[in-house]
């Protein structure tokens, strides 16, 4: 889970599909906060609008399988958006824009290769002082679920319906909650009951298990 970036303006599918040609059109390496956070915003709207159809018991089967729809597209631009930036400029040195580069790194699951790449990029970074040593967990959780591997931080958990979360396998809960104190997150207990709060629909018992 993370935190969704602020923004001032609401924006419908075809603006944020404007805003995403604008931001992939022209790189310069010497610039890459805003159009790395008009890429990032495009990724948490879409995921903030699917957040509020979990809480919106009138919300129609076409209006979720529409969402799924440009839940995908988005994720699909941004990649490759980001994509050229990395080619081009490798990754980005101001912490802000690593941050948002993560953050689409984070959900390209449908190329693993590419968020390995990713990940030892921001390794890198995150030895060099720019790059945040949380990100670098939740990437590396990432990765280690796709691949069938116990994840280290406790990060990633897997919704089988609108009721039901339950967190991906880690090696310890005891050292996951130590690595995890060592970088600044809350405990796995106080995650995943924030992850509830967030992510089980509204219909759902109060108490699931």
């Amino acid at each position: 889970m993370a935190a969704a970036l602020s923004h001032a303006e609401a924006w419908s599918g075809d603006n944020v599909m404007a805003h995403l040609n604008q931001a992939s059109a022209t790189i310069d390496c010497q610039s890459l906060d805003a159009p790395l956070n008009t890429l990032a915003y495009a990724d948490q709207q879409v995921r903030r609008e699917w957040e509020q159809q979990l809480h919106n018991p009138a919300a129609t089967a076409q209006e979720k399988t529409d969402l799924q729809n440009r839940w995908t597209i988005v994720d699909a631009d941004n990649l490759k958006a980001l994509k050229d930036i990395i080619r081009t400029c490798g990754w980005p040195t101001s912490k802000a824009a690593s941050h948002s580069a993560w953050l689409l790194s984070q959900h390209a699951d449908r190329d693993i290769a590419f968020q390995k790449q990713a990940r030892d990029l921001l390794e890198a970074s995150v030895k060099a002082g720019t790059g945040a040593a949380r990100d670098l967990a939740y990437l590396a959780d990432r990765i280690a679920v796709a691949e069938d591997r116990p994840q280290e931080y406790g990060t990633q958990f897997t919704l089988s319906d609108e009721c039901h979360m339950q967190m991906s396998p880690i090696d310890s809960l005891e050292k996951a909650n130590a690595r995890r104190h060592a970088i600044g997150l809350p405990s796995v207990e106080e995650y995943e009951a924030e992850g509830r709060r967030h992510f089980i629909a509204a219909s759902c018992p109060a108490q699931v298990n």
